[in-house]
């Protein structure tokens, strides 16, 4: 399969998109989860892929497929989204999608047979959001819990339990499925390389916490009658950052959200809420990790509240899914890394339905989720390129069973 993509096309295809979004001052795009602009985006994609004779469907929870071969055997998936976090860039989530679609264009065009019907899936509602992010591909793999508290924003946000229910897939739909992403991060760029090729997507624990303190004036209380719950939390950032640091492997934690009461240059704060959000590939380690900040809290002070806001289990990657993805690279003498992704991926949910594999492609400068993140055009070719090559072997040639 010569000439696999057609960039100037992949490059109008991000330009249109890029036009369905809300086009923020310091250059950022932004299309959130369920919003116009995100619905908006899914119809684009729905209009595409009718042209191209695919079969195209949008389920109960708003996931879009394509369908290239016939609709009655499992298929060999793949793809990503098209929500935005605010003031996004161009290419989260989207590059795998349009990737996705310039691989059922060129399969079209050329009348490729295939051993077995290929798939693209845009899932709906990736990042953060009031469902929780992954939303689209944890209804599909049944990962959702439910409860009175998550019905009710399931009906805030036009959604039932009823549409979750329907939405589920099994493990006969599958038999395969791949993401192509950007990185994130500046692994490749540090090392060289032009395809990073995830063995493991790292698990996140997320806690709000609560330090409870006494509000007071700032100009009359003197500093040893003072009970800051700020200076409290200072301490619990310096806490979580040196866990992380004195942990082996691949742990990180972060502190980035922080909110203060009464949040008022003269008045001692007297309660603080922030998250606490804890990462890594080693579950065992993850938790240990959230018990010790539970434990460093309760011992530092009785005046604290912790609650457990999200658990989300790492993953392994599929190792013949990244045999196949690393045979193309060789193959075609593109430099390669192995790596684990510390970012969540709607692969994460989808390896519980299916082998699951992920193709990353460099980020300058680490950037990712602000208006500078930046792909290069020759290493989206790259890219997009590996995962229809990719596909091509496993859909061509008998491996595939």
């Amino acid at each position: 399969m010569n000439d696999l993509v057609n960039m100037e096309r992949v490059k109008s295809h991000f330009r249109e998109l890029s036009e369905l979004s809300i086009l923020e001052e310091d250059g950022g795009y932004t299309r959130l989860a369920f919003s116009d602009q995100e619905k908006a985006a899914h119809q684009w994609l729905k209009d595409k892929l009718k042209k191209i004779s695919c079969t195209v469907h949008q389920d109960s929870v708003g996931n879009v497929f394509g369908r290239y071969g016939s609709d009655y055997e499992p298929s060999l998936a793949f793809g990503s989204h098209l929500d935005t976090v605010p003031h996004g860039g161009l290419f989260d989530g989207a590059l795998g999608v349009i990737a996705g679609l310039e691989c059922l264009t060129r399969f079209s065009e050329q009348r490729i047979k295939t051993t077995h019907p290929l798939e693209l899936i845009c899932f709906t509602g990736e990042e953060t959001n009031p469902l929780g992010g992954t939303f689209g591909s944890r209804a599909m793999a049944g990962l959702l819990e439910r409860s009175d508290a998550y019905e009710k924003r399931l009906h805030e946000c036009s959604f039932s339990w009823t549409d979750v229910e329907a939405a589920r897939k099994t493990k006969s739909d599958f038999i395969h499925f791949l993401e192509l992403h950007i990185e994130q991060g500046n692994v490749l760029e540090t090392v060289q390389k032009k395809i990073g090729v995830p063995n493991a997507i790292a698990g996140m624990l997320r806690l709000a916490v609560t330090i409870h303190g006494k509000a007071a004036h700032a100009g009359t209380t003197p500093m040893t009658l003072r009970q800051d719950a700020l200076i409290a939390a200072a301490d619990l950032i310096k806490r979580v950052n040196q866990l992380a640091l004195e942990s082996e492997g691949s742990l990180v934690a972060t502190v980035g959200e922080i909110h203060a009461a009464p949040n008022v240059p003269s008045v001692v704060p007297g309660e603080v809420h922030l998250i606490v959000e804890i990462r890594g590939i080693d579950w065992s380690s993850v938790q240990s990790a959230g018990q010790s900040v539970t434990d460093w809290l309760e011992s530092r002070s009785g005046n604290v509240d912790v609650k457990k806001l999200v658990e989300k289990y790492p993953c392994e990657l599929s190792n013949s899914l990244q045999d196949e993805i690393t045979m193309y690279c060789s193959e075609h003498h593109i430099p390669f890394h192995q790596m684990f992704s510390g970012a969540n991926h709607d692969s994460n949910a989808m390896s519980t339905l299916c082998d699951t594999g992920m193709i990353f492609v460099p980020s300058k400068d680490g950037i990712s989720h602000h208006p500078d993140e930046f792909t290069s055009w020759d290493d989206i070719e790259i890219g997009i390129n590996t995962l229809i090559g990719t596909i091509y072997g496993l859909c061509t040639d008998g491996r595939t069973h």
